[in-house]
């Protein structure tokens, strides 16, 4: 019987074919699904292309619950697409942290140009953004970033803030109306723009003018006060110093 050679060790090579945790790697690496997910008010769209290019796919209600549903359908390999719109930045953070998977965003009004270049037939829009993503790289695609916790937080703080500006200069014209209507078109809008001149002008008013006069007033206060309350605010100060600039 010959004996090994000193210094060569000998061993078992493993079996590659049959190992396995080697198999389970390797399919891990190469199973990865494209999904295109369309969103409505209340219900979604999925649409998933399989590796064996075979296309599955579900629908269910945009609630929490549906949303739940559908993460536990996306496995972390999985490439997903979404346009962009109000629901889809909370679907986005969410998927992150139950999924993990590769989300992007797309912006819908820069879409277009690519689905007609992209020459497909299929007019569901939730198999073409599976579609988009299977054929394209991000840097390729229209991709709206997902904003982070803090910025959402200002963005809705400013959309607010400017509604109510909205609204309290929509009431100083509608003021500003009764005034004319009841004749006195000496005064001006500006004019009353301060809550001690509103009280000093409407005294001119009688009758159902100053009813109406009366009621608005009591509406720019509310919302005097609202704006007043968000000021106070840091993030709105800094955001408004960012735009003045």
């Amino acid at each position: 019987m010959s004996r090994p050679r000193i210094g060569v060790r000998c061993f078992t090579s493993p079996n590659i074919a049959t190992d396995s945790n080697f198999i389970s790697k390797e399919k891990k690496l190469e199973y990865r699904r494209f999904v295109g997910i369309d969103l409505g008010k209340r219900t979604y769209e999925v649409k998933v292309i399989n590796p064996d290019k075979k296309v599955t796919g579900w629908n269910g209600k945009t609630t929490k619950q549906g949303r739940a549903e559908l993460y536990s359908k996306l496995l972390t390999s999985d490439r997903v697409a979404i346009e962009a719109c109000s629901l889809a930045m909370i679907i986005a953070k969410e998927m992150k942290k139950e999924v993990g998977c590769d989300l992007i965003v797309l912006n819908s009004s820069k879409l277009a140009v690519i689905y007609s270049s992209t020459k497909k037939n299929d007019k569901e829009d939730a198999l073409k953004l599976a579609r988009l993503v299977k054929i394209y790289e991000d840097e390729e695609l229209p991709v709206v970033r997902v904003p982070t916790t803090k910025e959402t937080q200002q963005r809705e703080i400013l959309t607010e803030y400017r509604q109510i500006k909205q609204d309290r200069t929509k009431e100083i014209n509608r003021l500003h109306s009764l005034f004319v209507s009841a004749g006195y078109t000496e005064i001006v809008k500006k004019n009353l723009a301060t809550i001690k001149n509103r009280e000093e002008y409407i005294k001119i008013l009688s009758g159902y003018h100053k009813e109406q006069a009366l009621r608005i007033l009591e509406i720019l206060a509310i919302l005097e006060k609202h704006i007043e309350t968000i000021l106070t605010q840091r993030v709105i100060r800094f955001c408004l110093i960012i735009l003045i600039i």
